[in-house]
């Protein structure tokens, strides 16, 4: 039993299985349906009707019908011949010229087939039954009705009959091939769809393996369920130890800057406040700054994965817009604000603490880098959220469009010293961006300078 069930686990037997219990359910339903109580009957084609009134004349010449009607026995030997003739004569109801096993079957088909512009055939078990025809006979007022008895194969009848009436067929396939197809397609696609949704998880950055993907289902697809487990274990164990690395270094780079610190607060005391220690502690503060960004990112790649919620779209930027307004008032900076949003709540999935620091990022780029004008646009495209950010400042040449998001690239050194950057800010919105499965990219803004356009997937299965 135990070896019977591991081998219908494979996809290939479990296959052949299927495929094999249909086709042999369908020849058994053909075989066993001319013994079922049911009625299959068929009507008579021209050429078999034509067949048949031959073949009455030839009964008629030969006297075969008086025969009957006069009362002369059966023979055995008639039982093998190949079509013979049974009367119905209305005044005794009876059957003359049937066996006696013979009568009940006829009885059954003359409840159906009682019309003699429409003959009929049926098959019972082995004997077939076909009429009715009408005639007429010397010394009788009224006519007689014939049947022809005759030893055919049921199974071809039943085909026969399933040819003329294919909507049969169709019904009596359906019938037996569904239950069997939709069983088979349900052990294979629920393991799948799980593998799916376990894909989806892995791509949103949640690598958490699912035990069932290598317990449920075919063999084969549980072995690639059970690889799927591995390679989120494994690309899981990778992004921690990039994570760690990072972390590591950025928290062993704090001890030899404190002592730069150090050092530079005693040369100040020693000789005083000049051009070279002003210098030396603005080149350490940058590197301070740098550093304490680069815990931020290693901070949130892994918040990325182990914080994520489905929440209102409006939370990752409701706060920072009043912000910016607020500076931008006060520095007497316009703030022009575009939102095209549809009255029903939009969703994103993710970190909001993050997202929202992503936003703040670019918002507070613009500031920083204009003239006297930014313009914020949110709006949804293509069940997309877009937030976009433009400057008129001195903006950045189209081959920089990209570059602008690589770790401490920086478009210009002075003004990077004078606003104290570092080369991170876009970097870190690049990959809070990617951890969401979203783009972010760069472009020449209407207004003179930069736009910086954030795209992020909705969420839609509320």
């Amino acid at each position: 039993m135990s070896k019977k069930k591991f081998s219908l686990n494979y996809l290939t037997i479990r296959t052949f299985t299927v495929f094999w219990l249909a086709f042999f359910a369908m020849i058994g339903a053909l075989a066993l349906l001319p013994y079922l109580d049911s009625r299959f009957y068929s009507n008579l084609q021209e050429h078999e009707v034509a067949k048949y009134q031959k073949k009455l004349v030839e009964f008629v010449r030969n006297n075969k019908i008086k025969s009957l009607i006069s009362g002369v026995p059966l023979l055995p030997i008639d039982r093998f011949s190949e079509t013979r003739p049974v009367i119905y004569d209305p005044l005794r109801k009876e059957f003359l010229g049937a066996f006696s096993e013979e009568k009940i079957f006829i009885e059954r088909f003359t409840e159906t087939a009682n019309n003699f512009s429409q003959p009929m055939r049926k098959n019972f078990s082995n004997i077939q039954v076909a009429g009715p025809f009408q005639v007429y006979v010397d010394n009788f007022d009224k006519p007689f009705s014939i049947f022809f008895i005759s030893h055919g194969n049921p199974t071809q009848e039943i085909l026969r009959y399933m040819i003329d009436n294919p909507l049969i067929l169709l019904i009596l396939t359906l019938s037996i091939t569904t239950p069997l197809l939709w069983w088979f397609t349900y052990t294979i696609v629920k393991p799948i769809s799980r593998l799916q949704k376990a894909a989806n998880s892995v791509a949103l950055g949640n690598f958490k393996i699912d035990p069932q993907l290598s317990q449920n289902g075919p063999l084969e697809l549980r072995q690639v369920g059970q690889s799927f487990n591995r390679m989120a274990t494994a690309i899981n164990g990778l992004i921690s130890n990039q994570q760690n690395l990072l972390s590591s270094i950025s928290h062993e780079m704090k001890t030899p800057l404190t002592r730069l610190q150090l050092a530079a607060a005693l040369l100040r005391h020693q000789i005083g406040s000049n051009n070279a220690v002003q210098r030396i502690e603005k080149e350490i503060t940058r590197m301070d700054k740098m550093i304490n960004e680069l815990l931020l990112l290693s901070r949130q790649q892994m918040n990325t994965q182990t914080k994520r919620s489905i929440f209102p779209a409006e939370k990752i930027w409701r706060d920072v817009v009043q912000d910016a307004m607020f500076e931008a008032k006060q520095r007497h900076i316009e703030f022009e604000q575009h939102f095209q949003l549809s009255d029903s709540d939009i969703f994103l999935n993710g970190n909001p603490e993050l997202l929202q620091s992503a936003v703040e990022n670019i918002i507070r780029n613009a500031l920083k880098y204009t003239k006297s004008k930014i313009k914020l646009s949110i709006f949804v495209q293509e069940e997309t959220l877009k937030i976009r950010i433009d400057d008129n400042g001195l903006g950045v040449s189209p081959d920089e469009f990209e570059k602008i998001f690589q770790p401490f690239y920086r478009v210009d050194e002075a003004r990077t010293r004078s606003t104290g950057g570092t080369g991170l800010g876009l970097t870190i919105v690049l990959n809070i961006i990617k951890e969401h499965q979203g783009k972010v990219w760069a472009e020449q803004s209407a207004l003179g300078g930069l736009a910086v356009t954030i795209e992020l997937p909705l969420w839609l299965n509320k």
